[in-house]
């Protein structure tokens, strides 16, 4: 009775043993967390990867491409990418202008990963399809009706805008450092040469 009652302002005193026990749950509990979000995050790049799958199995590599496009998750775009670079004999110039605007969207990432595989492709992509796109732009009008050289004429228009804008990137990826400034660089004189 001679005690005094208990300062409700003052933290509980815990010892050396409870002390540890308690972090150790905390520690388990961030570990489950993170565990967590780390087994969703996959189950998601899973999803993803098996709806570009579903159109590679049909032989859709457009469809692949377009579905890829509407996948905002730069690791499932890398991935497919990789892929992709292995397989260059399978990309044509509608492929490459389904393509670009997802290599574009890469060189805006902040992991240097992304926008790396990105320049890589698009050195590779660009020595093959850019003569072709620098002809065709700056050729004169085709006289008659040409429905398909029409549609390639488009399809190299808009290939050549990105190439702009990409071209415009490029001093800000140099600035970054590291193997983005030598690919950047590599690439702006490919732009320049085709």
């Amino acid at each position: 009775m001679d005690r005094a009652p208990p300062n409700l302002n003052e933290e509980p005193q815990i010892s050396g043993r409870d002390s540890t026990s308690a972090n150790y749950k905390d520690v388990i509990e961030d570990l489950m967390q993170s565990h967590d979000l780390f087994l969703n995050t996959l189950k998601s790049r899973l999803t993803k990867l098996q709806v570009i799958r579903h159109f590679w199995e049909r032989n859709d590599i457009k469809g692949a491409i377009n579905a890829l496009r509407k996948l905002p998750d730069y690791s499932v775009q890398v991935d497919v990418i990789s892929v992709l670079m292995d397989k260059m004999e399978i990309l044509n110039l509608d492929l490459f202008s389904c393509l670009l605007p997802v290599l574009v969207g890469l060189l805006d990432s902040k992991m240097e990963r992304h926008a790396n595989i990105s320049l890589e492709m698009l050195l590779k992509l660009v020595a093959v399809f850019g003569p072709v796109i620098r002809s065709a732009v700056s050729s004169p009008p085709v006289v008659g009706v040409d429905l398909h050289a029409e549609q390639r004429r488009e399809c190299c228009n808009q290939c050549f805008a990105q190439l702009q804008k990409i071209q415009q990137i490029l001093p800000a990826l140099a600035r970054r450092g590291g193997l983005l400034t030598k690919s950047a660089l590599e690439l702006n004189l490919v732009l320049q040469r085709s």
